[in-house]
């Protein structure tokens, strides 16, 4: 069938073109011609293909790495991967933290839950920080059970130069999951945005679930 009213498709052409040349008569184009139609469909195939996002893998994990050319990689190795970017406005910060960590045996997503919640409160210097949130609960990865957490908490600290005292906002949305082949392995993937109060980003969470569930599991 003719695509828009009138123009053959390449396929039907090309069958033509040899059927021409058994049986003797003159082919519409030259043999080039046709040549170049293929190579031109076959190069747009493949510019229609998505790039897929690089990726940082570390024992066994992997996460895809930030698109905008603003994200910085502090520390990068097989353990510890860290990465920061400044933010629109003065003394706002977003970072990336992937740590390989050892995991307890834990007998079900409950222990799991338990253990990270434990784990990050006892992490918490109650001198620097007022915490607000933190909530835990069980997320599934590509089958295996992980824990994922959200903090939102004020950090005392002071201003470089004065010292004076100022309170900065913190929410930060973390993944741990143990590896699949080796429970005892896990990664604890951190998202965080600091900030003054009065620069809270109502798109973070969004975009934090979005930086973590990227998360993968790779060959040991």
């Amino acid at each position: 069938a003719g695509i828009g009213g009138g123009l053959k498709s390449p396929s039907h052409a090309y069958a033509r073109y040899l059927n021409d040349h058994r049986t003797g008569g003159a082919p519409d184009m030259k043999p080039q011609v046709w040549i170049g139609w293929i190579l031109c469909a076959l190069l747009a195939a493949c510019a229609s293909q998505p790039k897929q996002p690089p990726r940082i893998a570390m024992q066994g994990f992997s996460f895809v790495l930030p698109g905008e050319k603003e994200w910085v990689v502090a520390t990068r190795s097989p353990a510890l991967t860290a990465l920061g970017r400044a933010g629109r406005f003065s003394g706002q910060a977003l970072t990336i933290v992937a740590t390989v960590i050892d995991l307890p045996p834990a007998a079900s997503s409950v222990e799991l839950v338990r253990y990270v919640e434990a784990l990050q409160r006892k992490a918490l210097d109650p001198g620097r920080y007022k915490v607000f949130t933190l909530e835990v609960s069980q997320q599934v990865v590509q089958g295996q059970s992980c824990a994922v957490s959200r903090i939102e908490m004020a950090e005392r600290t002071t201003t470089a130069g004065t010292g004076s005292p100022v309170n900065m906002r913190v929410e930060t949305l973390t993944l741990v999951c143990p590896h699949p082949k080796d429970p005892s392995r896990g990664i604890n993937l951190a998202y965080s945005h600091r900030h003054f109060p009065e620069d809270l980003d109502p798109q973070f969470w969004q975009d934090a679930a979005v930086r973590v569930q990227s998360l993968a599991f790779e060959p040991l």
